[in-house]
């Protein structure tokens, strides 16, 4: 790496660290880092030193638990010794999005990484006791090395890709189901370059062993305590509890809150004709309820699961980051989630119409304006890279983005579009590369 390279990592690498510090000295407080979920991360990894790494609940994976509870450990107990250390992995994603630009482009390491500087989806979660922080750092890591690994073949990158997505599912399940759909890929492309079997078969292996060395343990564990092969025992109450209102909803059916009647009075027609009270083996009441989940889901049919899909898409891509951010959410305004409304635009508009403060729609207003212009920049980006970069490069990014909007589904969060912002970025990056190169001549 020449001087040049360095001195600009180095220089990102503190504009964004400016930028995080700043944010979390103004913005964050200890109050704020006690609520939701994150209270539950924290009495996670307390309980850590004695759980251990397998003695963790079913329901998460142990990854950032034993993340916060190692940093405990190396530098006391405080919430803001684990807020630093994240802004620093923060900082360094960004640095790892603009090489990855500078890799695939040629050029574009300072719009990359200017972008993600000021990606505000970024900078709020950074500054939370949540998960996403230290999965977008891994996660890019293994785009990173997949991309690098698409271009040399070397067996390092593969086995650094493979390594860091394990890692990421360590720490978030979400990116589970992406492992065998990334063997496969990568089976089918060693095919299409006509590997010999036995090539073939040694990537399989050290693929297998690495997940298995990271995962296996988990498995093994679920598998002897409750007779599962799952990696946790969320699948359930999240299928039923969250996407099925939210399918409901999107799909034109009715409002959130009958999408949950819903779901709660199939259960318990359910359970009434299997005369059952309740399942103690958390992957059997998991596995139960997602079947009642996807009956309900069979049940509305394909049209209306499309539908629900592209809309809690759509609004995900759209959705100004700044509605997660503490400061935002401690003004006086009504719940999205619990605000009524048959599909999407009566809900919008009754949210809307029951938003009495005027500074909260502004900024709200903006930050919209400023996400549809980053993701119209990004869609663009995407279209005139097709025709300029290798199809493996431009096929395996629009498949991964693909790949969250499909597990997200309605889901509606800003936080959920975290893994794609990196991709959206350096599809973003390479329109504006294209503008600047047609300034310059």
């Amino acid at each position: 790496m020449d001087r040049k390279i360095v001195k600009d990592v180095t220089f990102l690498f503190l504009l964004a660290l400016l930028v995080r510090v700043s944010y979390a000295i103004l913005f964050v407080e200890i109050e704020y880092l006690l609520s939701e979920d994150q209270m539950g991360y924290i009495q996670l990894a307390q309980q850590f030193p004695e759980s251990g790494f397998l003695g963790m609940t079913s329901e998460r994976v142990p990854g950032y638990p034993l993340f916060i509870s190692s940093i405990y450990t190396v530098f006391g107990e405080s919430l803001w010794n684990v807020i630093s250390i994240q802004i620093l992995l923060d900082s360094a994603s960004c640095v790892v999005i603009a090489l990855m630009a500078k890799s695939l482009f040629g050029k574009g390491f300072w719009i990359a990484g200017v972008l993600s500087v000021i990606n505000l989806n970024m900078i709020i979660l950074s500054a939370s006791l949540l998960t996403d922080t230290l999965f977008l750092f891994l996660f890019i890591l293994f785009i990173f090395s997949l991309l690098q690994y698409l271009q040399n073949e070397r067996t390092s990158w593969l086995i650094l890709l493979v390594l860091f997505i394990s890692l990421a599912t360590l720490v978030r399940p979400s990116s589970y189901y992406l492992l065998p759909i990334l063997l496969i890929g990568l089976v089918v492309w060693r095919l299409w370059h006509r590997d010999t079997i036995l090539k073939i078969g040694k990537l399989v292996i050290l693929y297998l062993v690495i997940i298995g060395v990271l995962l296996g343990g988990i498995h093994q564990r679920n598998y002897q305590q409750y007779g599962s092969t799952a990696l946790v025992s969320q699948t359930g109450t999240h299928l039923l509890g969250w996407i099925v209102p939210a399918t409901y909803q999107y799909s034109g059916q009715g409002s959130y809150q009958e999408g949950q009647q819903l779901a709660r009075g199939k259960l318990a027609s359910a359970l009434q004709r299997d005369q059952l009270e309740e399942l103690s083996n958390p992957f059997e009441s998991s596995s139960y309820l997602a079947n009642v989940g996807k009956d309900v889901l069979f049940e509305l049919g394909f049209i209306n699961i499309l539908k629900a899909w592209t809309v809690g898409s759509v609004i995900n891509l759209l959705a100004p980051s700044v509605a997660f951010s503490p400061a935002l959410r401690a003004m006086e305004h009504p719940s999205f989630y619990e605000t009524e409304g048959n599909g999407i635009i009566e809900k919008l508009f009754n949210y809307i119409k029951n938003s009495s403060g005027f500074l909260y729609l502004s900024i709200l207003a903006v930050g919209t304006i400023i996400s549809v212009i980053f993701t119209m920049l990004a869609l663009v980006g995407v279209f005139k890279m097709i025709s300029a970069l290798p199809p493996i490069t431009v096929t395996t990014l629009l498949l991964l983005v693909g790949y969250f909007f499909a597990i997200t589904g309605p889901i509606i969060g800003v936080k959920y579009r975290l893994p794609i912002e990196p991709i959206l970025t350096l599809f973003a990056t390479y329109f504006l590369n294209r503008i600047d190169r047609k300034k310059t001549h």
